[in-house]
């Protein structure tokens, strides 16, 4: 039985590897596509060219499957699709960022909706207009829940607001900036359901930083440049924050196969067709 259930787990944990490297492989230009290309409306256009979509539609694919086995074997409870994903990237610990709050985007959503004026000018006089000129902003150095928590309900004592203009559920809300959920956001959806790029990200690049990248403009392709009302916050993911975090996975879903005497993966709930029937 102990050489079955490690072959399995070697099995897993080898599939999800090649999975990393495959994508580090497209993104570095090292991997050919054989046979015969469709026509393209423009003969130069060479849908081989580059592999960068593929690679980040691949490793966010497979963080959601082995996400979505972490949650099956070691029963964590999670509440959808997102809350799982983003739990499973934080508990990896992959890069310290990751449960951090990305104030950037925080600010901007908070002024783009026209609420909570009173926190969102703390957290930019905090974290967004302390720096030198032309410097980056500094995300490993982005506050916690639990600071951000703080200051919320320290800045709803002096500065009382309508109801209106205040979040529904301040916990839940100021967690969806985490950067773990934003990846969720920004990558894994547009990736994996549309197949392109969030408007809210940028460069995609091989090494394994997390960095925002703070814009006033966008110049189009026939060089018509257009001015933003406001600052408009784009995250860039480096292939490699991913891949690490699909090893790291890889590793830890081993570990609970050989824990758990596993020689298959349990089926989860959500695979069941589940048929609403009427009330008596």
């Amino acid at each position: 039985m102990m050489n079955d259930v490690q072959d399995f787990a070697e099995r897993v944990k080898k599939f999800y590897y090649y999975r990393a490297l495959l994508c580090e492989q497209l993104i570095n230009g090292t991997v050919t596509v054989n046979g015969h290309g469709m026509e393209m409306s423009f003969a130069d256009f060479n849908p081989f060219a580059n592999f960068y979509v593929d690679a980040y539609v691949i490793s966010c694919a497979a963080i959601d499957g082995l996400a979505s086995i972490w949650e099956s074997i070691s029963q964590c409870q999670c509440s959808g699709n997102r809350d799982r994903f983003t739990a499973f990237l934080i508990h990896l610990d992959t890069h310290s960022q990751m449960e951090r709050i990305c104030t950037p985007f925080l600010v901007f959503s908070l002024k783009k909706q026209k609420i909570e004026d009173p926190f969102a000018n703390e957290v930019k006089a905090k974290w967004l207009e302390n720096r030198r000129e032309r410097e980056s902003h500094r995300v490993y150095a982005d506050p916690t829940v639990s600071e951000l928590k703080t200051i919320y309900e320290k800045c709803h004592r002096q500065y009382p607001i309508s109801d209106s203009l205040t979040l529904k559920n301040s916990d839940s809300a100021i967690s969806s900036f985490t950067y773990a959920a934003l990846i969720y956001k920004f990558y894994r959806c547009s990736f994996v359901h549309e197949f392109r790029s969030s408007q809210f990200a940028t460069f995609f690049n091989r090494n394994n930083l997390i960095s925002v990248r703070e814009f006033t403009s966008s110049i189009s392709d026939s060089g018509v440049v257009t001015q933003f009302d406001e600052v408009k916050p784009q995250l860039d993911i480096g292939i490699g924050v991913l891949t690490e975090s699909i090893r790291r996975g890889a590793d830890n879903v081993f570990d609970l196969i050989v824990n758990k005497q596993l020689t298959d993966i349990p089926y989860g709930s959500n695979d069941e067709i589940k048929l609403k029937v009427k009330q008596n």
